[in-house]
């Protein structure tokens, strides 16, 4: 191709059609230029294209890290509702003045339920480490910086304060039980739970914070879980685009 032009500009420079030439070169000139922007273009579309199949991998990771904290957060909820259950029962025991038996060992330990907060964050770290700016939809790029960097750091503070009391609870609930003691088969008896616990002030005060830990995180969690449902929502019609 290079060959025949070479040949064609040559032919017309002897033949001193110098105008013609000109004319010529120009449009070799031109179809040269845009060749080259043809190439650019298509070079651009892949370039872009690389870009966009990264974003979506990317914005896929992280939506998989919000569907399992989601259904944390609802094992959560759950959680918490069972220990405002359990709470509500053993307060219904000691109104009644119920002596504390035997078949309610088992739901006793169950005012123990404390849960671990742990949220996938990996996905959206791996993203701020190669460029946050991959996110080419400016508005869910601000979400992920608020939901990520402001709104789950508010978050954890929250349910840490409405927690901070589960590991004195737990110890003030193993407090209660009776010293170690030789029974009358000179046996030792260990861990007994008193008759009468149902009716300490202790425990019924226990009660009480108990009762006040669950409401707490419980509504805490609650009050969180739409902005992890927005987030996802915005993700998911990125990914769909």
């Amino acid at each position: 191709m290079i060959k025949f032009f070479r040949k064609i500009r040559q032919q017309l420079l002897s033949e001193n059609k110098f105008g013609k030439y000109l004319t010529y070169a120009i449009g070799e000139i031109v179809l040269v230029v845009i060749g080259i922007l043809i190439a650019l273009q298509i070079n651009n579309w892949n370039e872009a294209k690389k870009d966009r199949a990264y974003e979506v991998k990317m914005l896929s990771e992280i939506k998989r890290g919000l569907k399992g904290d989601q259904i944390n957060l609802q094992e959560q909820i759950q959680a918490y509702e069972a220990l405002k259950n359990t709470v509500d029962h053993f307060t219904s025991l000691t109104q009644n003045r119920v002596t504390f038996h035997d078949s309610l060992q088992s739901e006793l330990w169950n005012l123990n339920i404390g849960r671990y907060y742990q949220f996938n964050t990996g996905p959206y770290e791996a993203l701020k480490t190669s460029g946050i700016d991959r996110v080419s939809n400016d508005s869910l790029r601000n979400h992920l910086i608020n939901f990520f960097d402001f709104e789950l750091i508010l978050f954890k503070t929250q349910i840490d304060h409405a927690t901070r009391r589960y590991r004195s609870n737990v110890e003030q609930l193993l407090s209660l039980r009776e010293f170690p003691y030789l029974d009358e088969n000179n046996n030792w008896i260990v861990n007994r739970i008193p008759n009468d616990i149902l009716q300490k002030p202790e425990f019924i005060w226990l009660l009480a914070d108990i009762e006040w830990r669950a409401s707490s995180a419980k509504n805490t969690i609650e009050k969180f879980t739409p902005k992890i449902d927005a987030l996802l929502h915005q993700v998911n019609n990125e990914i769909d685009k």
